[in-house]
């Protein structure tokens, strides 16, 4: 059996390959031709992906085309067919399948969080009906959180600091503070294992695809009445990356005597602050609550979704708020007080009028987005674009975000970050929501459309507006050494992060601590 396993190794895996390169689709693909231009495209891909979109595009313009990764062919279709994503109600364009696939949730978390999502119901309901509740809480562990991590060295006026790693922490201990309470979100050893679990998910996900699902054998060994016998290629792998890196389990460790605190309390009648944990218990199955290893995974699913997201927003808007000139930055603090002074501190309201955060915010979603491409699906059946090509099933499809984020007759000057982009235009228009962060349209996708947007954005908005008006009014922000442009983002297969080691200086404003309301 040993021997036969070891033959079936090699010719599965050749099998795979020839599958994963043969273009089945008839549609002009970028790079060389052939099962070898396949492989060194795709290869290609890891580090250049947004080069070879260019290619495809300048090639073929918004007809469709393959792009070869190490997962297969990913196909890329003109914006004329965002419309037909939007409105697909899954049966043939699939988006909850994607997202199974592309964070390998059955590896990562588990098959339940898409079987069964209701956190997604919790954060599009509860959480986001919550977030004038959850307002004094962020503000409060804004405050301490920033006045530890900002603490300046002995005898020094100023501290520098690595902003990703910086801002991915005080996300964490943030957002915790809402997910778990004041108990949780201030353990150094939790936060640095939930700061882990985020960032290495994607990373382990996309590597996971790479391998083969499985690898099966015909017919199934002798004494087995499985015929579709299997050797698991992901699970193996992905438990090697989480045993030497870091997964789930870790932070779970905090987080299950939690749960378990809090369903003992509610066994016995007593009222408990109330945090978005307690709106997934409300939500979750008997089985859940039985079983708190499961329910702990659902924490983490929403801590994921939360740290990922508004770490990365978050990195690149200081880092171009810090490009501004002093007189730019004023401007910023002056409209923060006002909206402060006029609404009696911070609430909903006093946010809503912090429209140059807000639209600075917004201008990273369409100048970075979290990737280069968006409102990706998986075909379950063959589907006709709005041309009359017809997609095979099986197939991921996604739209290129370049044509729609950099259109210059709906973005003059594309390619410039301005951080006034959408005020100006919302003080021009006399509009309310029109050019807000929150709000998706054709036209800004970063966050996806129609049932598929994004929930946790309105969370995300106010969490950062809070913590960047903060900032900006107890801190002067610069780049080191009087740089003026912010440092390029880095790119891992489709996905767009800040520059991990880039830094920024931060230095106490002189008798402004603590101004804000």
């Amino acid at each position: 059996m040993q021997v036969e396993t070891l033959f079936a190794v090699p010719v599965v895996l050749v099998a795979s390959v020839f599958y994963l390169t043969h273009n089945r689709t008839g549609l002009p693909r970028v790079g060389k031709s052939g099962p070898l231009g396949f492989i060194l495209t795709a290869l290609k891909s890891i580090t250049s992906f947004a080069d070879l979109i260019d290619e495809g595009l300048n090639k073929y313009g918004g007809k469709p085309f393959v792009v070869p990764t190490m997962a297969g062919s990913l196909i890329m279709v003109g914006t004329e067919n965002v419309d037909l994503i939007k409105s697909s109600d899954d049966t043939a364009i699939n988006q909850p399948i994607f997202v199974d696939e592309a964070l390998q949730l059955t590896h990562t978390m588990n098959s339940r969080q898409q079987g069964l999502p209701y956190q997604a119901a919790v954060i599009r309901t509860d959480m986001t009906r919550a977030i004038s509740a959850f307002i004094p809480e962020v503000l409060e562990e804004t405050r301490l959180a920033m006045s530890e991590v900002f603490a300046l060295p002995f005898d020094k006026n100023s501290t520098t600091l690595p902003l990703f790693h910086t801002m991915t922490h005080l996300v964490a201990r943030i957002s915790n503070r809402a997910m778990l309470g004041t108990s949780i979100c201030r353990q150094e050893q939790y936060l640095h294992d939930v700061i882990r679990f985020a960032e290495t998910l994607t990373i382990y996900a996309q590597l996971l695809t790479w391998f083969p699902r499985s690898l099966r054998r015909y017919p199934p060994p002798p004494l087995s009445n499985d015929a579709n016998f299997e050797l698991s290629t992901r699970s193996p792998v992905y438990f090697l990356l989480s045993s030497a890196f870091g997964g789930p389990k870790e932070p779970a460790r905090a987080i299950i005597p939690h749960l378990k605190t809090l369903l003992a309390e509610r066994e016995q009648g007593l009222e408990s602050a109330k945090t978005i944990t307690d709106f997934l218990i409300n939500l979750a199955p008997p089985e859940e609550i039985a079983d708190v290893k499961l329910l702990a995974m659902r924490v983490l699913n929403v801590n994921f979704g939360s740290i990922h997201t508004s770490s990365i927003f978050g990195t690149h808007a200081l880092f171009h708020l810090a490009t501004l000139s002093e007189s730019e930055l004023d401007a910023i603090r002056h409209e923060i007080v006002e909206a402060l002074e006029s609404e009696g501190g911070y609430n909903k309201a006093s946010l809503a009028k912090m429209r140059i955060l807000d639209s600075t915010l917004r201008e990273v979603g369409r100048f970075y987005a979290l990737s280069s491409v968006g409102l990706n699906r998986v075909l379950i059946k063959p589907a006709s674009l709005v041309d009359g090509t017809l997609i095979p099933s099986g197939y991921n499809i996604a739209v290129p975000l370049k044509p729609i984020h950099f259109d210059e007759n709906v973005y003059p000057e594309p390619y410039k970050f301005d951080c006034f982009r959408f005020s100006k235009l919302r003080a021009s228009e006399h509009s309310g929501v029109k050019y807000g962060f929150t709000t998706v349209e054709k036209d800004f996708v970063p966050f996806g459309l129609g049932k598929h947007a994004c929930p946790g954005r309105f969370f995300a908005s106010m969490e950062l507006k809070i913590m960047i008006s903060h900032l900006l009014l107890n801190y002067d922000l610069s780049l080191p050494d009087g740089a003026r442009e912010a440092p390029k983002p880095l790119l891992f297969n489709s996905g767009v992060i800040p520059d991990t080691k880039a830094c920024v200086v931060l230095k106490h404003r002189v008798g402004q601590a603590g101004q804000d309301l």
